[in-house]
């Protein structure tokens, strides 16, 4: 029996019915997504989310806003009755009729099928068989699991800075060959050249030194390797992301603008995310951190202010 329908076999049967429905009612799953508005939780003894009202300019102050908020985005899907199926925490991907790379067809009701597709569409062609793999920024484990699913890597790693997602991930996605490591994607703790695939999905945003960041996926990698790279920016800032990429070491194999794609996706499932959170929670917050329509985030990629895009670059060596 495949592990996930293992898991929903355990289930009571009450758990079982209420999932049948959830899952009936958000054909593309319900799971959170990523914004770029910085957030912590407002004490620690309040289980719901706020933004942070003083803006730090400090980068270590600004990574602990983050890990602040993460770790509580993953304590409110923890305590939610679906959160153990609560692996993804990207906006999707919605087909439009134009080409598409993934190597795997999913069913039409694949649970969490838009969130699985974007990830799918990230690794498209690149080899993955027998490949060491890391995950940046791995959050709650879902880029971890499609690799586990649906490719045969020699090893794969998580990293994240939320103490809380790690913590799930070790328990949702245990298997001898993948572990997770909390730490900051700006200091990697990985050996020089000692990986084949780094991934980083919609998380890189959040990064107060992405130069810094990008120097280090280099480093990790073994020459040749390739760098799998899915996020939302502003165009000018994506266009000297890619010159500083190339600066370092980097050849641009690939690059597409999936922002439709990713639209498509948050008009099918992004206003039904906001019940797998506490309604305590800042509204406003989490419309952006969803990607509700409406919201700022939404706007910014329809009006083509922020680009939703995928690359893939390889090492030189």
């Amino acid at each position: 029996m495949h592990e996930m329908e293992e898991r929903l076999a355990g289930l009571p049967p009450e758990k079982r019915a209420a999932l049948a429905r959830l899952l009936k009612s958000r054909a593309g799953g319900a799971v959170p997504s990523a914004t770029a508005v910085p957030a912590t939780l407002p004490d620690a003894g309040e289980e719901f989310l706020a933004l942070d009202g003083s803006s730090s300019a400090d980068p270590d102050a600004s990574k602990a806003a983050y890990k602040r908020f993460y770790d509580g985005v993953s304590a409110q899907l923890n305590s939610n009755v679906f959160g153990q199926f609560s692996f993804f925490l990207n906006y999707g991907y919605r087909p439009d009729g134009e080409p598409e790379l993934a190597a795997v067809e999913l069913p039409a009701h694949y649970i969490n099928r838009n969130s699985v597709k974007l990830v799918l569409e990230l690794i498209g062609d690149c080899p993955v068989e027998g490949r060491r793999v890391l995950d940046v920024g791995c959050g709650r484990g879902g880029t971890v699991h499609v690799f586990q699913t649906f490719f045969k890597p020699a090893a794969i790693r998580g990293l994240d800075l939320s103490t809380t997602a790690i913590e799930f991930c070790r328990k949702a996605h245990r298997r001898d060959d993948t572990a997770f490591v909390q730490g900051d994607a700006e200091n990697l703790p990985f050996e020089d050249g000692s990986l084949d695939i780094v991934t980083n999905v919609e998380s890189s945003h959040s990064y107060p030194n992405l130069n810094r960041f990008y120097d280090e996926v280099h480093r990790v990698l073994a020459p040749g390797g390739h760098f799998l790279y899915t996020d939302t920016l502003s165009g000018a800032h994506l266009t000297t992301c890619i010159a500083y990429l190339h600066h370092i070491g980097f050849d641009l194999e690939r690059q597409r603008d999936i922002t439709r794609n990713v639209i498509l996706s948050c008009d099918e499932v992004a206003a039904t995310r906001v019940g797998a959170f506490d309604q305590r929670n800042d509204q406003g917050l989490m419309q952006n951190f969803l990607a509700t329509p409406g919201s700022d985030v939404y706007r910014n990629m329809q009006s083509g202010a922020w680009t939703y895009f995928i690359l893939k670059l390889r090492k030189r060596g």
